[in-house]
């Protein structure tokens, strides 16, 4: 009679993952939606939502504390909001691995560039303390004609921003793990949010599509729930 210990092959399966793996699923599917209540933070506190020309700069000329919690939220908004294309990538080895890659990069983009950029709400309060709301389209002129290399950076950090999660959402419907809508949930979380000039309608929104894009991730990571 054998004494062997060996659990059979569907007990083993049905084991739970390691707590670490667990959390780390679990913070994967929670990042759109912190992404989209950030956001959402962010332009409730915004002290000129929607607004342009000399008003915005008046206004943030005298809003920096408002201004600090609008930039740290979105700092962090955008980060989570692309973060997930850049960890999904190594999951997706079969169909979908190529669009996976251009995510991730993209994503690489938007994270490396568009979360820093929002210091400059910072400065453009400084220059309007220190010299009047007309002087910081003044400055922001001036940097425009001769930093050749400020579009090199924003303009693949708002590709980024745009692309990388319904890429990478594209990426798991080809590869089977992600039905159509959540790439769709995806692309329309981004165009409410900019549509919307970045206002608290249009991120409520975003963060309902994002929240599908969660629930999207929760069903094409069940596989990481059980080792």
């Amino acid at each position: 009679m054998s004494t062997s210990t060996t659990q059979p092959r569907d007990l083993v399966a049905a084991s739970p993952a390691p707590l670490a793996v667990r959390m780390r699923r679990w913070a994967l599917i929670a990042m759109p939606v912190a992404a989209g209540v950030l956001c959402t933070i962010a332009t409730l506190a915004d002290p000129a939502p929607g607004v342009t020309g000399p008003e915005l700069n008046e206004a943030y000329t005298d809003g920096m504390a408002a201004l600090q919690i609008k930039s740290f939220a979105f700092h962090w908004g955008y980060a989570l909001w692309v973060l997930p294309a850049l960890l999904l990538a190594r999951s997706v080895t079969g169909r979908g691995r190529a669009i996976a890659n251009i995510a991730a990069v993209l994503g690489l983009f938007a994270l490396a560039t568009m979360p820093g950029m929002l210091m400059v709400d910072w400065i453009q309060s400084a220059i309007g303390q220190l010299y009047g709301p007309e002087a910081i389209d003044e400055v922001f002129t001036l940097v425009t004609e001769q930093a050749w290399a400020f579009p090199l950076l924003q303009i693949p950090a708002m590709l980024g921003l745009f692309l990388a999660l319904p890429l990478a959402m594209v990426a798991l419907w080809r590869a089977g793990r992600a039905r159509w809508w959540a790439p769709t949930a995806a692309l329309a979380a981004f165009l409410a949010f900019m549509l919307s000039g970045a206002t608290w309608p249009g991120t409520v929104a975003a963060t309902a599509g994002l929240a599908i894009v969660g629930v999207a991730l929760e069903r094409a990571t069940r596989h990481e729930a059980s080792a």
